[in-house]
């Protein structure tokens, strides 16, 4: 296979002219509207902090006005899944979508802390979910991170805050009472039944201090009951408050509320070039897997189906927080952020289902921002992270977080202010494996790893020594590893920006991401993806910066 270094100049053209050809297919894939998306070019319009709002839908306000804010945060929610639920895919007319929001961590417990703490791993060391190996709330307790976080700096300033749903795993395991209620919360609801909540059923609420036990009632559903409390809240607030409300929807075992049932009968997970392929030069451990057979794929198809019915909840707790911040008056100062701790894969890969990969299917999720200034319709292409939520609260909501943070604000990019020293990769590690007990367990996991994600490339140094590189322009489904065909020169470059974020603290993060990434490349002929059945597949789209949507919504191979 011929690979050719083109200059940033020519490849610039290019792309534009490939992301002209799929503009028509784009503005039917995002409700039948002119959704544009910025280019990988440091020449477009949303490199320079420029948005492209929906023709004839712009956002009311100003960000200003933004005295409130609302995360919403899923749990395993990945894009496929977001794009197949209408009323989830339906926020990104409402606000603006980060097309490339990657999480320090694909699991619960590490990401979580980044939301929190604004850190990558390697810096809060919350490694996983359990202090078997290194995580839970537990270490985050022993570590005296609840004292210095994202509730604790917005509480010392006079806003209300407030938790509702999922915490950090393992809680309140190691606290001093079942009812404690850890610093930096005005309102503190949550699970302690461990595992047991994400079974929708049959479990014990800490409602700020009292402990309340849920049976097995329809009315019983744990996101439905969630959901009562956080408008409950909203209802009594005033100004300023920041609430979370931590979905237990969609992680396994997806338990589906009754009305939601069946709303996705007979779907099936997608299947885009990803879909049980074989790549090109696998690293050993991926390499060393099985194809799925028929009854497997089968039976990820009925999983696929229940992830979806479990995300509607997550629609119907928008739909509901959204109708209370309206009665109380507060639908015009609230910013809502719509996003999840982290994705998930099923099928893709061969990798049955799960998380805790540098793919994208379980590192890059859903985000998306609503409120007062924000634009609707509009996709910012930038690399952002997990890590920049607590910065980007703190600053709406008056607060100067700590010098130590890793993360960046968002709002240069919301307001169109952004630096041209915007970042130009982001790091996502895994330094723990998960064990038996843990929700999290998977037979098939990937070695301990940490990888650089740019806009063209997808770079991954696994603790078995394997390196992956991925062309993300020619490759936008992640399937084949470049590493050994790709110019050296490339090659180092990543390698030394991989090592600097993966050794930054604070300060000079803000410098190790930024630093000048490889252009892309063009290929002279298609890259080759191997598919059960068949020699070879089509190729993917042309432009790594195509719409997520896009990427979940193509057309079925195989």
């Amino acid at each position: 296979m011929n690979r050719t270094r083109v200059s940033v100049v020519v490849a610039s053209a290019l792309t534009i002219l490939l992301i002209l050809g799929l503009f028509g297919a784009l503005s039917v894939i995002v409700g039948g509207r002119a959704s544009a998306t910025a280019v990988d070019d440091s020449a477009s319009p949303a490199a320079t902090g420029t948005l492209m709002p929906v023709p004839g839908d712009a956002s009311t306000g100003n960000i200003s006005e933004i005295k409130n804010v609302v995360l919403l945060l899923a749990d395993d929610l990945d894009w496929a899944t977001f794009n197949e639920v209408p009323r989830l895919k339906a926020l990104m007319d409402k606000g603006t979508t980060l097309s490339n929001f990657v999480v320090t961590d694909s699991l619960c417990c590490p990401s979580r802390t980044s939301i929190f703490r604004s850190q990558f791993v390697h810096n809060h060391k919350v490694l996983s979910n359990v202090p078997e190996t290194g995580g839970g709330w537990s270490k985050f307790n022993s570590l005296h991170l609840q004292r210095d976080c994202l509730p604790t700096w917005l509480q010392s300033n006079g806003v209300a805050t407030s938790l509702v749903g999922k915490y950090l795993n393992g809680f309140p395991k190691g606290a001093p009472t079942p009812n404690f209620v850890p610093p930096g919360f005005t309102n503190f609801v949550t699970s302690i039944s461990l595992n047991q909540s994400y079974k929708g059923y049959n479990y014990v609420l800490n409602e700020n201090g009292k402990l309340r036990k849920y049976g097995n009632a329809p009315a019983d559903y744990i996101n439905d009951v969630l959901t009562a409390q956080a408008t409950k809240i909203i209802s009594t607030s005033t100004t300023p408050f920041f609430l979370e409300f931590s979905s237990y929807s969609p992680h396994t075992p997806a338990p589906v509320a009754p009305r939601n049932l069946g709303s996705h009968a007979g779907a099936q997970t997608p299947r885009t070039p990803a879909y049980n392929s074989r790549g090109i030069d696998e690293p050993a451990w991926l390499r060393a897997l099985p194809t799925l057979g028929p009854k497997h794929l089968s039976n990820l198809d009925n999983l696929w189906t229940r992830r979806l019915e479990a995300s509607e909840s997550v629609a119907d707790s928008y739909d509901a927080l959204t109708a209370q911040l309206a009665a109380s008056g507060h639908a015009q100062d609230t910013l809502i952020i719509v996003t999840s701790d982290n994705g998930y894969h099923v099928a893709t890969h061969r990798l049955a289902s799960g998380k805790q990969t540098p793919y994208r299917e379980d590192s890059v999720v859903p985000a998306v921002l609503i409120g007062p200034g924000i634009k609707a319709g509009a996709v910012i292409s930038q690399m952002t992270s997990t890590i920049d939520l607590a910065p980007t609260i703190a600053q709406l909501q008056g607060v100067q977080p700590p010098a130590w943070i890793d993360g960046r604000s968002l709002i240069p990019l919301l307001d169109g202010t952004v630096a041209p020293t915007w970042r130009t990769g982001i790091l996502t590690e895994n330094l723990a494996r998960t064990r038996p007990g843990d929700p999290d367990f998977g037979v098939f996991e990937a070695p301990k790893f940490r990888a650089l994600r740019t806009q063209s490339w997808l770079y991954v140094e696994y603790a078995d020594r394997n390196v992956q590189l991925i062309d993300l322009v020619n490759d936008p489904f992640e399937v084949n590893n470049v590493a050994r065909t790709t110019d050296p020169s490339i090659v180092a470059q990543l390698k030394a920006q991989l090592a600097a974020l993966s050794t930054c603290a604070g300060p000079s993060c803000l410098v190790a991401d930024s630093m000048p990434v490889p252009p892309a490349q063009i290929e002279d002929t298609p890259t080759e993806t191997v598919m059960p059945g068949s020699s070879a597949s089509p190729s993917g789209s042309p432009s790594a910066s195509v719409t997520p949507s896009a990427i979940a919504s193509a057309s079925p191979v195989g």
